[in-house]
């Protein structure tokens, strides 16, 4: 249940920092997370790393290839 809330507040914190919220709700959020503590912050930061990594093209190769058909006989 400890991760849930802090994956959840990480969550809303990424969101909060990439703008998606105004600034009196930002502030309030920022409040919130800052009170869970260090696990929350952690996986905030873990995940813009990862949003930023990810909208610059970072993981465009790791993905999979298409599944192949396979040919049927009848």
């Amino acid at each position: 249940m400890k991760f849930f809330v802090h994956a959840l507040g990480a969550w809303f914190a990424a969101e909060a920092a990439a703008g998606r919220y105004s600034r009196p709700v930002t502030i309030g959020i920022a409040m919130l997370v800052a009170r869970l503590g260090t696990p929350t912050l952690a996986l905030m930061l873990g995940s813009l790393v990862y949003k930023k990594l990810h909208s610059e093209g970072a993981f465009a190769r790791l993905q999979t290839a298409p599944a192949r058909r396979r040919a049927t006989r009848g």
